[in-house]
């Protein structure tokens, strides 16, 4: 079931477009003002996003700037909805990302003919990226550069992160979670093994069978017991442990 967030501050207008796509099987979500929508959002990450221009707190050309500018939440579709129907005001709402811009009064079928089309083009892009991951994964494993950009999918999400952004990553069964500098987590379905095939041996480090580490946020090192070792990376509360089987291989790196 798709989720769609309906950020419009017309309670009204709000219950309505919740009725409507709920009697479609959507699964809907909604917030009264802007701020309150940039953090559902944020929280919930859904397929589609329909936002109205006039808020209090914070207006929709702010909501879409706010998304827009983090990485989990980027790439999502986003309609617009508004009274103000000049050309510079949707212009404005288009330049900033919006993929559509519907003006108020609007009937029921344009709203769901729009999302319909934003839901089926954001299906067709993952299905091109997925084919053209199982084709790379066909190739022989390229080394990444610390400069480069890697598309990653996860759950309705898309983006780019750059390879030298990745603090850690650690595995979850046939899943890997990636930790990246700006705070953000992604599950990826990727095993460790095939991650230590493409990273830089000069910049990434498995320290643990379950846990590879990029060199560029290690905080500090500390001995720990039986020979092993404790290292804490930048912005990473929690410590991590270099098991001993590891031990002996980051001792030369580190010193190299």
């Amino acid at each position: 079931m798709k989720k769609i967030l309906v950020i419009e501050d017309e309670h009204s207008v709000r219950t309505s477009i919740r009725d409507l796509l709920e009697e479609k099987s959507y699964k809907v979500f909604s917030a009264a003002d802007g701020r309150e929508g940039v953090a559902l959002a944020k929280e919930i990450l859904p397929d589609l996003v329909i936002c109205d221009v006039m808020m209090p707190f914070m207006d929709g050309y702010e909501v879409i700037r706010e998304l827009y500018n983090n990485k989990a939440t980027a790439a999502i579709p986003f309609i617009f909805l508004s009274a103000k129907a000049e050309m510079p005001d949707m212009r404005l709402g288009m330049e900033l990302g919006a993929d559509d811009y519907l003006v108020k009064p609007f009937r029921a079928v344009q709203l769901l003919n729009a999302i319909e089309a934003r839901l089926n083009k954001s299906e067709k892009i993952r299905e091109i990226y997925s084919l053209q991951a199982s084709e790379q994964e066909k190739e022989a494993p390229r080394v990444l550069r610390e400069d480069e950009r890697l598309f990653v999918s996860s759950g309705p999400r898309a983006q780019f992160i750059k390879v030298g952004d990745i603090v850690c990553i650690s595995a979850e069964s046939e899943y890997s979670n990636v930790r990246l500098a700006d705070g953000n987590k992604v599950l990826i379905h990727r095993l460790l093994k095939e991650w230590e095939e493409v990273l830089p041996e000069a910049l990434f480090l498995r320290i643990h069978r379950s846990t590879i580490i990029n060199l560029n946020f290690i905080d500090k090192v500390e001995k720990w017991y039986q020979r092993s070792f404790m290292i804490k990376l930048k912005g990473v509360e929690e410590p991590l442990t270099i098991s001993q089987r590891y031990a002996s291989k980051i001792k030369a790196q580190l010193l190299s």
